[in-house]
């Protein structure tokens, strides 16, 4: 993922359509780095304290999570924030 350069102000349309390639790239990044740890997505939603459906939900890239959340999936994983983004 890109680096944007934020030399300009960001407007509305611009800061929608970066969240919504976040959530994109964290969708697929989440997914991939459960599968590998095996974990089905009760088990992760089980081990981070978070609904079962908010998981899928992540996972389809419909939701854009806090930096808590993010946080909390990655501690469930047993991986850095870092390895779960993976910018």
């Amino acid at each position: 993922m890109n680096t944007p350069s934020f030399k300009t102000p960001l407007d509305s349309a611009d800061n929608q359509k970066l969240k919504d390639k976040f959530s994109k790239h964290l969708s697929k990044r989440l997914k991939e780095v459960r599968r590998n740890e095996r974990l089905t997505q009760q088990e992760l939603s089980e081990r981070a304290g978070l609904h079962l459906t908010y998981v899928g939900q992540l996972e389809l890239g419909k939701y854009h999570p806090t930096v808590f959340v993010i946080w909390k999936i990655a501690k469930a994983l047993k991986v850095s924030i870092d390895e779960l983004i993976d910018c």
